[in-house]
């Protein structure tokens, strides 16, 4: 149901209720009878009528911004003038149409007093409506936000995808390029691989997360085609757990680290080298291992890859990521820590 409508019924049954319980009142004190009930529905009239147009007023000139010592300041007067106006006409009305008020009867203590009682309950209005409509713009805000650092996120993670893809796929074009002239058997190999990488990065592009299973796929054509390239200068193993291969994470992960060490490590070593890949766990967490022939030279830049890989581990599992990267012996040790998730 809208705010809108909201609004009215409570409004409507709020005002009701006062003109009842003037009714009883009216019934304790005086003789009840269609003038005097007639004259409470017009009292609750007024009031639902003033405090529509206090929340018109409160929404038209933007007073609800104000902070609330402006708001008090700005309010307060006209609460009191409305109540004046409204306990006037009620004067009148029970002057003109019934017996309960008389001239020679009237009273301006009574008056006062009475003024001072719709003010009350014109406060207590304006207290009531100014809490619901802070707390409903407050959850609104909050919506807002939310919808915002979503949007901010997806946003960050197309800038992520559109630096990845062409990243790998210029690498593929230019080993490909090499091998035209001198082997066209294993150039056309290298194409047959790449449109399978090419159909999986289209294919899971828009997804956010993956199996590892299907990462390790595109991993074993991706070494599989720069194995073509490089010749017996690069070997490389997979191990991973079956257990593991419904494990989800984010699409071309560990392809870039894959992709990392063969750009710093394999093409920098002249004799070439191995490239293992290592998938295992610890508790609660993913472990992905690629491992590199090579040396990593001080102030070693990770590489557009790794970077935004580490980029897109934090907008997605909204974290910082544990990566580790570190000389072991004669290999070159990449490590990536994720949240395990099935």
């Amino acid at each position: 149901m809208s705010g809108s409508k909201w609004y009215w019924r409570l409004q409507v049954l709020g005002w009701t209720f006062y003109a009842l319980l003037g009714i009883v009142l009216a019934d304790y004190f005086y003789t009840l009878n269609v003038r005097v009930i007639l004259f409470q529905f017009f009292a609750a009239f007024l009031m639902l009528s003033s405090t529509h147009l206090l929340r018109y007023w409160l929404n038209k000139y933007g007073l609800l911004k104000l902070d609330t010592f402006k708001l008090f300041v700005r309010i307060v007067p006209r609460l009191f003038i409305m109540a004046l106006i409204i306990n006037s006409l009620n004067a009148l009305y029970g002057i003109f149409f019934t017996d309960l008020i008389t001239l020679e009867r009237f009273s301006f203590a009574i008056y006062s007093l009475y003024t001072l009682q719709t003010f009350v309950y014109l406060s207590l209005w304006t207290g009531i409506y100014l809490i619901v409509y802070f707390f409903r713009n407050y959850k609104s805000e909050e919506i807002e936000k939310w919808k915002l650092q979503a949007a901010l996120k997806d946003a960050e993670l197309i800038a992520l995808k559109a630096q990845i893809n062409p990243h790998f796929l210029f690498n593929a074009l230019n080993n490909i390029r090499a091998l035209i002239l001198e082997d066209q058997m294993k150039a056309r190999d290298m194409v047959s691989h790449l449109s399978e990488l090419l159909r999986y990065s289209i294919q899971f592009s828009n997804n956010e997360k993956v199996t590892i299973a299907e990462e390790l796929e595109i991993v074993q054509k991706y070494l599989e085609l720069e194995t073509i390239h490089y010749e017996k200068r690069l070997t490389f193993s997979i191990d991973s757990c079956s257990t593991l291969d419904a494990c989800k994470i984010p699409p071309m992960i560990i392809q870039l680290m894959a992709e990392n060490a063969v750009k710093h490590g394999i093409s920098q070593v002249k004799g070439g080298g191995e490239i293992n890949v290592k998938i295992g766990s610890d508790e609660d967490e993913l472990i992905l291992e690629v491992s590199n022939t090579g040396k990593l030279k001080p102030n070693n830049n990770e590489g557009l890859g790794l970077r935004n890989a580490s980029e897109r581990i934090r907008i997605l599992f909204e974290k910082e990521p544990n990566l580790q990267l570190f000389q072991e012996g004669e290999m070159v040790k990449s490590i990536l820590r994720l949240p395990l998730e099935k």
